[in-house]
């Protein structure tokens, strides 16, 4: 379950810009740069974070199909 979470975060990540991630999903900038750049890692990013950063993939994806 984990790994599908974390490969839809990556997802996110690679596909849209920090900011539009960051202003969409209210999770500060620099947080979400810092997952983007490798600095941070999803395993050790706060539960809230990564709630809200998949919510917002399924979103997206969603929206796509």
């Amino acid at each position: 379950m984990f790994e599908e979470i974390e490969r839809d975060i990556y997802e996110l990540l690679e596909s849209h810009t920090a900011y539009s991630i960051s202003k969409e999903s209210s999770i500060p900038y620099q947080t979400v740069q810092d997952l983007k750049n490798g600095k941070s890692d999803i395993e050790n990013a706060r539960y809230r974070n990564v709630k809200i950063l998949y919510e917002y993939a399924q979103k997206i994806k969603d929206l796509s199909e």
